[in-house]
């Protein structure tokens, strides 16, 4: 359940906020256009990722790093270099650049504040007070006459643990489509906008690449991917240290081959939400 308080945000700092949009959006593309950049430097050099996963275990320590390097025959010294990431810590990062430039980090702080409560970090609760704020949460979904073949695959490709009946990383493609479509809220969030962003197929709608910045969660924020103008930059806490798509930039085009946010071999991404600062 959402940790989120009702109104947690006064008049005057909504206000300040909308005042300061174009300001948070600009730098908050602009840090993850730089830390794309600087992924891309380290790893042309090395051969391994500056950015590692912050769920891997083995990753968790500088002796777990260091271990990882020697057996790819790299410096064991790129440990000290190296920086933990995830796809909620990402868009978490650029967001506080983001606020921090228009003035505004105290919001950021108790954005925060909410986020890391029981270390939870919900890509879910990070819209809803980004909504509060007054941003608009879209839901997005290319095609959903493909829902229920959709839900088939993801049970397939992850079946549910011993005594469980759901498996977070599903889409619950119908369930959420149909609460939606009903009742315009998916999981516990309302939805501004639920037509957008759906039956695009892979074309998605020209003018969404206007959007300056932008925060969408899959499968009920499993995955949490920011992106600007049209792309997603998604960083991923579970790959190899020499894997070049530690950090990826895709087109946001869940469907298309090339297109984000990007599916691995169990997890395929197909509806969501996506919340962007002021209507398109």
């Amino acid at each position: 359940m959402t940790k989120v308080p009702a109104q947690m945000f006064s008049g005057s700092e909504i206000q300040a906020h909308r005042g300061k949009v174009p300001t948070i959006a600009a730098k908050a593309a602009q840090y993850l256009d730089d830390v794309y950049a600087d992924h891309l430097a380290f790893y042309n050099r090395w051969g391994v990722s500056k950015y590692y996963g912050n769920r891997r275990k083995d990753y968790q320590t500088r002796a777990g790093r260091v271990a990882a390097l020697q057996s790819l025959g790299k410096p064991a010294s790129l440990a000290d270099q190296q920086v933990g990431t995830a796809c909620i810590l990402l868009a978490m990062q650029c967001l506080k650049q983001g606020f921090a430039a228009a003035g505004l980090s105290t919001i950021w702080d108790k954005i925060h504040a909410v986020l890391k409560v029981d270390n939870a970090f919900l890509g879910t609760d990070l819209q809803l007070m980004l909504q509060q704020l007054g941003w608009k949460i879209y839901y997005w979904n290319p095609n959903p006459s493909k829902n229920d073949a959709w839900d088939e695959d993801d049970q397939r490709l992850s079946p549910p643990k011993a005594g469980k009946a759901w498996n977070p990383v599903w889409g619950g493609h119908a369930l959420r489509y149909k609460s939606v479509i009903d009742r315009r809220v998916y999981y516990e969030t309302k939805v501004d906008n639920a037509s957008a962003l759906v039956n695009f197929g892979t074309a998605p709608p020209a003018a969404f690449k206007n959007v300056p910045i932008f925060i969408g969660i899959a499968h009920a924020g499993y995955h949490v991917f920011p992106g600007r103008r049209g792309d997603v930059i998604e960083a991923h806490s579970m790959r190899n240290l020499d894997a070049r798509d530690n950090l990826e930039v895709a087109p946001f085009n869940p469907l298309a081959s090339g297109g984000a946010p990007r599916w691995t071999r169990t997890e395929k991404y197909r509806s969501g939400l996506i919340a962007v600062p002021q209507d398109f």
